[in-house]
């Protein structure tokens, strides 16, 4: 059907880009210890943009049902366009990427809810007092992009996910873990046991003092980092000269003991082999050793600059994205190289610090230029060891200058917000407490 679609899009259009994505989602929720949900959903969108007299215009649709539909409202789009200088893909070959397992389609819902109700017994026996929620799910995920340039892109992906979570009893939020990999898994013992102690940590609730003190940054948190970093990376900033990072290229901008890859076609969630707009990903350091090594193209801020699309345009915001959403330049699936330390052993060296697992109020900061200011959520650690949850704890960083002073990276890695990651810890950051 998205070749009939094209092929009718040739005679208006002089280029045209379909993009295609449909995805099945099967997911079971438990609230309060209770089962609540037990869901199967269908979803399907598709994207087309096109040039006409070199004004881009775009269209979208639930379905390639109404061709007609889609291709007049892309005409209509483009006669009120803004004019592009590039064109759409015109690449014929891909990397091989293997994110998909033949597993998920026929995993039993039963085996789904007896994981969940394994974990609720564990869960009963440490914490009979908490709120608690479980989630896993399993999804499939179809996506196909063709240009009129002869890109014919499919990707296939499969992800299988485990979550347990629980409100901290006064302080409006929540402790959490979770898991999830392109394959089922059996039952994930090491997310419940982490889950009980971190919720155990929780009793006691603590304000250090307002000076600058260690942080070690949680894979969880990790993504306030990497985004700013993104931030500056991205061909927009570059394009306006905003950028903290122009003519940084080949220089040293964090510790040396940070190398941050793009990793998209190791076998792992997020793995790709184009990018949203059909261009090959790459697997390359964004930092190697703390220098900065590359930037993030699509085909619109690559134009700009006179540069090819590096394979970062991807339908995503920060904090969202959509198939109707136009690309934007950003990372593809990242990978931050695990140090030689456990987070026990990181915890077990700190006389005072905080252990860093998210923070409230980031998307508000100027972090486009590696201003962070939080609300911070972790937890408080004193003679090595931890005392209780944060409170009343706001914490402020330049990622440019403090995470140039990097005491050591652990040797664990988790799945956090778009990439796997190691424990980071910095030697000093400002908080604010009492």
């Amino acid at each position: 059907m998205i070749e009939k679609v094209l092929n009718a899009s040739l005679e208006m259009f002089d280029d045209s880009e379909i993009y295609h994505k449909e995805q099945t989602n099967t997911s079971i929720r438990y609230g309060n210890w209770d089962l609540r949900r037990i869901s199967s959903d269908r979803i399907s969108g598709v994207m087309m943009r096109v040039k006409k007299e070199g004004k881009l215009g775009t269209a979208s649709a639930t379905t390639l049902d109404d061709p007609k539909a889609l291709i007049d409202a892309a005409r209509d789009s483009a006669t009120l366009g803004e004019e592009v200088p590039y064109g759409f893909s015109t690449v014929t070959e891909f990397p091989e990427v293997d994110s998909h397992s033949t597993e998920i389609p026929d995993y039993p819902t039963s085996k789904m809810i007896a994981m969940c109700e394994e974990a609720k017994k564990e869960i009963k026996q440490a914490l009979p007092d908490i709120s608690l929620n479980v989630g896993i799910s399993k999804n499939e995920e179809r996506l196909q992009i063709v240009t009129s340039g002869g890109a014919r892109a499919e990707h296939r992906e499969t992800g299988f996910s485990f979550t347990v979570s629980a409100p901290i009893k006064g302080a409006g939020t929540s402790i959490y873990r979770y898991k999830e990999e392109i394959a089922p898994f059996a039952y994930p013992e090491d997310v419940i046991g982490e889950f009980i102690r971190r919720y155990r940590w929780t009793e006691n609730k603590v304000t250090p003092a307002t000076k600058r003190i260690p942080v070690i940054w949680t894979p969880q948190a990790m993504y306030m980092f990497t985004l700013s970093f993104a931030t500056g990376l991205s061909g927009d900033e570059l394009a306006k000269k905003t950028s903290p990072l122009m003519d940084k290229h080949e220089k040293q901008i964090f510790s040396e003991k940070l190398s941050l890859i793009e990793d998209s076609h190791s076998p792992r969630m997020g793995a790709r082999g184009f990018d949203d707009e059909a261009i090959p990903t790459e697997k390359r350091a964004l930092l190697e050793n703390g220098v900065l090594k590359s930037y993030l193209l699509d085909l619109r801020t690559g134009a700009k600059l006179g540069a090819r699309s590096s394979g970062n345009g991807f339908k995503k915001a920060l904090f969202g994205g959509g198939t109707n959403m136009m690309p934007n330049p950003l990372p593809a699936n990242l990978w931050l190289e695990p140090g030689d330390s456990s987070l026990n052993e990181m915890i077990a060296s700190m006389d005072e610090g905080i252990l860093l697992t998210g923070g409230m109020g980031f998307h508000s900061g100027n972090y486009s230029q590696g201003h962070i200011a939080v609300q911070a959520n972790g937890f408080m650690i004193q003679k090595g060891r931890v005392t209780g949850r944060l409170d009343s704890t706001m914490l402020s960083t330049n990622i440019y200058e403090d995470f140039a002073n990097v005491r050591t990276v652990s040797k664990e890695v988790e799945l956090g917000m778009g990439g796997y990651y190691p424990y980071v810890l910095v030697d000093s950051m400002q908080v604010v407490g009492k």
